[in-house]
């Protein structure tokens, strides 16, 4: 049967019916017999199907089935719409660990494993460091009436800010344009810098380095050598009687035996296995397995790690205080340990306030002659060369003032919040403090009467106490 009229007919007068749901995505037929005795076809279905506004999603497979299987006064449904797939969101996938692993191993006796500690992924010269995956606009969807549903499409991220990379002509690569260090800031900008690299020993053949960036020496660091960095050292072999000077972090893998001329200043930390007979100052922390006539001084903590972590000579001062697992020895080597605000922070601190006193009273006075000067112009005077040079210069020196006001100004913060710890500073030991070991906290003194064990020395008012 597939006369159109005859159908049509069929359907009106029998019990067939077609019901579309309310969302319009679905749709149920359910045929009655035909009367007439013959059996409807594929064509018939669909023709009915159409008469009631069914235009998409009808499947054909159901439809056939229903004939040959005679499935009659039974809904069944026979066409689906489809909803919309909403796009996706643009992304970037970073080919580089996008968070170095600074933080070292802890080993079963206690003691920092420094070896495996990275202050900075290294990337080469054409290196795909980043692709960027791009917004989908998603798949529209239908009714079984041919509605159209439209999807949300997905929203791309803005390109990459940063440098030492260019982005390829499609937008999707970005790619490094030298050898270097890769990070990503907090703030989202994909940052590549120099790293001075030294693939074996930092020797004679070498010399001394001086860069603006980071330096890493996968070698030992000979005796007589120096490094001068604004960016982090990282060196993998052992150091001797070196000068290093940095502007971030020092990491020494193995670590530093020198003979009384080795020396490391940073303004970050300084990490190391051992050090022996080293002069260390960092602006932060100082941490290492052991320390053996070392004179010390760090405006953080000082941490010796493990059940061998001992300071033995030498000295050890830090702001914040310094844990260690044993201080001094038997044979009595003279140790001086020292935490808190000293003196010589404290003397600090007054004479950057009184220069910040004295830049500012500076600034005033250029301040009050840029505006006389300025008025003498405005009424037709100073107009000569020689006018307008001195006028200039007052200019660049009010500059510079400002620029060396700020300097003081930070500095001085930096001081108020090292003040700011006064009476907060301990010396945890959680082994032996042998005999001898003189301890200095905020500028009250003590020394050990004898050999004791698992204490915090910490200051009570004029007095240092211990606490088990």
């Amino acid at each position: 049967m597939d006369n159109y009229d005859t159908l049509i007919n069929e359907l009106n007068t029998s019990d067939s019916t077609v019901l579309i749901s309310e969302d319009k995505m679905s749709a149920t037929l359910t045929l009655s017999k035909p009367s007439f005795g013959e059996e409807y076809t594929l064509k018939d279905l669909k023709i009915m199907l159409a008469h009631n506004n069914v235009k998409y999603g009808v499947d054909e497979e159901v439809l056939q089935r229903m004939i040959d299987m005679s499935i009659y006064n039974n809904p069944v449904v026979v066409a689906l719409g489809r909803e919309p797939v909403n796009g996706k969101d643009g992304y970037y996938v970073y080919n580089f660990r996008t968070e170095a692993s600074s933080t070292p191993r802890i080993l079963e006796d206690g003691s920092v494993d420094y070896k495996n500690m990275d202050l900075f992924e290294s990337v080469t010269s054409g290196q795909v460091v980043a692709e960027y995956i791009k917004a989908t606009s998603g798949a529209a969807g239908y009714t079984v009436n041919g509605e159209i549903r439209l999807a949300k499409p997905g929203k791309d991220l803005p390109p990459l800010r940063g440098q030492g990379f260019t982005v390829s002509e499609d937008k999707s690569q970005y790619i490094s344009v030298i050898n270097g260090r890769i990070e990503l800031s907090s703030d989202g900008k994909l940052l590549i810098s120099n790293v001075y690299t030294v693939t074996g020993d930092l020797d004679i053949s070498v010399g001394n380095v001086r860069f603006d960036g980071d330096v890493y020496v996968m070698g030992k660091m000979r005796s007589g050598l120096s490094i001068i960095a604004k960016g982090n050292v990282v060196i993998d072999g052992h150091v001797g009687n070196v000068i290093i000077r940095s502007g971030g972090d020092v990491v020494l893998k193995n670590g530093m035996q020198c003979s009384d001329r080795g020396y490391i200043e940073c303004g970050g930390n300084v990490s190391g296995r051992f050090f022996e007979a080293a002069k260390i100052k960092a602006h932060g922390d100082v941490n290492a397995n052991y320390f053996f006539n070392c004179d010390i001084s760090s405006e953080g903590k000082i941490t010796v790690s493990g059940n061998k972590g001992l300071i033995i000579g030498g000295s050890a001062q830090a702001v914040l205080g310094i844990e260690a697992h044993g201080l001094g020895n038997m044979a009595e080597v003279p140790t001086k340990i020292s935490v808190g605000v000293t003196s010589e922070i404290s003397n600090r601190f007054a004479t950057v306030t009184q220069k910040l006193e004295d830049v500012d009273e500076e600034i005033n006075k250029l301040k009050k002659n840029i505006s006389m000067f300025q008025a003498a112009i405005n009424r037709g005077k100073k107009k000569d060369l020689k006018d307008q040079l001195l006028f200039a210069k007052l200019k660049q020196a009010l500059v510079m003032k400002e620029k060396e006001k700020a300097q003081y100004f930070n500095e001085q913060n930096k001081l108020n919040r090292l003040m700011g710890t006064t009476g907060k500073a301990i010396v945890e030991v959680n082994g032996r403090t042998f005999r001898g070991v003189q301890l200095t906290i905020d500028n009250v003194h003590y020394s050990v009467p004898d050999t004791i064990s698992n204490v915090k020395f910490v200051r009570d008012g004029n007095a240092i106490i211990t606490k088990v």
